[in-house]
């Protein structure tokens, strides 16, 4: 006969799944009984002689099976599909922007500003190739470098300054990864604003 089930456990927002696993087990070793709770979507259960390793491995499997029932459904096939065109036209733009990088004109702040933010998308998206090296190894001979006039070298009020802090963080994300942060779009339409007017 097996144990009584107790009332379903509620996880707080964020719990890790090892922590969830840990709790889950922790109560039914309190209470002596068999407890359970959802875990993004997914039914935990566990007994007092279960495991948190044995609760995580089920929830694994049971996240894999869904994960293949959805893949293989329609609306699984799409996505699938939609994914690798925008891996394709991201790719294609990224081949495009290097084959453009030798004519880039480094010394129009704005282009090269304008450059960095065309290649983000391009450089945060899993499974386009991007050439990490040739790109930085381009800035490098122009006396650009990735993580430059940071900290007490930061001068907020100076065009050039801040000009060659957004490349170098650009470049930074390229050489040490993941890629290029979305902000840089951001802190880029902020200097154009501030600064684009003025002689370079």
């Amino acid at each position: 006969m097996s144990a009584p089930q107790s009332e379903p456990i509620t996880f707080t927002g964020g719990t890790p799944i090892d922590e969830a696993a840990k709790e889950l087990c922790a109560v039914a070793i309190n209470s002596g009984t068999s407890v359970s709770g959802k875990f993004n979507g997914i039914l935990l259960t566990a007994s007092p002689t279960d495991d948190p390793a044995s609760v995580v491995a089920r929830y694994d499997q049971e996240s894999e099976v869904r994960a293949a029932e959805y893949r293989a459904s329609p609306e699984g096939r799409e996505a699938e599909a939609r994914s690798e065109r925008e891996r394709q036209t991201l790719q294609f733009e990224h081949d495009l922007l290097l084959s453009r990088l030798p004519r880039l004109d480094f010394t129009n702040r704005v282009a090269v500003l304008d450059w960095l933010c065309a290649l983000q998308p391009a450089s945060d998206r899993i499974g386009v190739i991007v050439k990490r090296d040739t790109i930085v190894a381009a800035f490098e001979t122009k006396g650009f470098a990735a993580g430059v006039n940071c900290g007490s070298d930061y001068r907020p009020d100076d065009p050039d300054n801040t000009f060659r802090y957004l490349v170098g963080q650009a470049l930074d994300g390229l050489k040490n990864g993941p890629a290029i942060h979305g902000i840089l779009q951001k802190f880029v339409a902020e200097w154009k604003e501030k600064f684009a007017e003025r002689p370079q």
